[in-house]
């Protein structure tokens, strides 16, 4: 049995974070999203085909060295119908396709059983989502998309096994309004017989589309994690919790570091520095002195210098934050946090702070209002409140008058 992957979408609804990469190398845990996927299914199927478009270049960079996974561009029509279309020449049996937004924790072994099958996740509120209904024997019998009725609580998981008879169904499947060859529709066509299952999801599951569904799969994966300190530790430093520090990380005197939390190699924190509960550290940032971080995602290269605080936010790569750089991640009326979501304001959670991009730099003072998104290449100048999105490459700073007088020899002796 083989396996295809689909990661050939742009990621716009997680913009700016998908600005420089694609939506599967979003670092979750200390790992790209798509790194979780691999792992789950790699030693059950023979080959992983990867369906790649948007910086393509990154995911094969990143996986290529895999023996078992192959590259495939998604050329022509968008649309998932058409990505899983694209390995029609590569697969003659039964298949698993995956989209590579979606982290799970189910084993899949009582799902790869059938031949044809829809894995099915049940949910609270199913209205954002593909809804499915099946009848007593698990077969699908109908599929609504975003209904303002849904007939069930049970949801598309993203996650298929088909036949190669999937392949002639997309061949002469139409591309919607959207100009997309949707696999749903074909889907539709094995409804119609009643040639498809669906099968409920056992554990933990989310579709990654929105910021704060990356820091709710970090919180989840972190919990799993065993203490593994390998990097230097310096005098008085407290650790609590389950800790991974890294070879070729460092940890500098009387800093305190709670639990779960991951250092990457290269990482400096302290001294004083103070890193709380799932929080990861990307390889070779820097947490300085007197600064805290607290649920958050800092990547690569990023520094987060002295008297700073960092509050469930997600930090790109290459950013550098001036002196007493703040994130508020809470109403003063304790509501959920709204934040521009595809030009729309969206309810989010009850904590979230500021979504960056890459290469951000901000002076000193500067301070960010819960929910904010900074496009990348942006610079905060000095005493700067951001309450509102910054768009990529925008200097923001703070225009003020300044008024010097000379004091006359009077004034000075009083």
């Amino acid at each position: 049995m083989d396996a295809v992957i689909l990661c050939a979408g742009n990621g716009t609804r997680l913009m700016p974070l998908t600005e420089n990469r694609p939506k599967p190398m979003i670092p979750i845990a200390g790992k790209p999203i798509l790194e979780w996927i691999v792992e789950k299914i790699e030693d059950f199927v023979d080959n992983i085909y990867l369906i790649v478009k948007y910086k393509k270049e990154m995911i094969i960079r990143y996986f290529e060295g895999n023996r078992k996974i192959k590259f495939i561009e998604q050329k022509g029509f968008d649309g998932t119908g058409y990505a899983v279309l694209m390995a029609k020449d590569f697969i003659d049996n039964d298949f698993l396709v995956l989209n590579g937004d979606v982290i799970f924790e189910d084993d899949l072994k009582d799902f790869i059983k059938y031949k044809n099958a829809m894995a099915l996740k049940e949910v609270e509120n199913p209205k954002n989502f593909g809804v499915v209904v099946v009848d007593d024997e698990n077969n699908i019998t109908e599929l609504q998309e975003k209904p303002n009725n849904p007939k069930s609580n049970l949801i598309n998981a993203g996650i298929y096994k088909f036949e190669p008879e999937i392949f002639e169904i997309l061949k002469d499947i139409k591309p919607s309004e959207r100009g997309e060859v949707e696999l749903t529709d074909a889907i539709k066509e094995l409804v119609k017989d009643k040639k498809i299952k669906g099968i409920k999801l056992n554990g933990y599951w989310n579709d990654i589309g929105r910021p704060w569904d990356i820091l709710n799969a970090n919180t989840y994966f972190l919990k799993d994690i065993k203490t593994n300190i390998k990097g230097e530790i310096g005098k008085n430093v407290v650790v609590e919790g389950n800790v991974i520090i890294e070879e070729g990380a460092t940890v500098k005197a009387n800093s305190v570091i709670e639990g779960p939390a991951i250092i990457k190699k290269g990482a400096i924190v302290g001294p004083l520095a103070y890193i709380r509960p799932n929080t990861v550290l990307m390889e070779n940032t820097f947490v300085g002195n007197s600064s805290e971080v607290k649920g958050s995602i800092i990547m690569k290269n990023t520094k987060i210098p002295h008297l700073s605080y960092v509050g469930d936010s997600i930090i790109g790569e290459n950013c550098n934050f001036g002196c007493n750089t703040i994130t508020a991640n809470l109403r003063f009326d304790d509501k959920p946090v709204k934040v521009n979501i595809k030009g729309d304001k969206v309810e989010s959670v009850r904590k979230l702070g500021v979504v960056m991009g890459d290469n951000v730099k901000t002076g000193v003072q500067v301070s960010f209002m819960p929910g904010v998104k900074v496009g990348s290449n942006c610079w905060i100048g000095a005493n700067c409140l951001i309450g509102e999105d910054v768009e990529r490459g925008a200097f923001v700073y703070k225009k003020e008058e300044k008024v010097v007088k000379t004091l006359n020899s009077r004034q000075i002796t009083r």
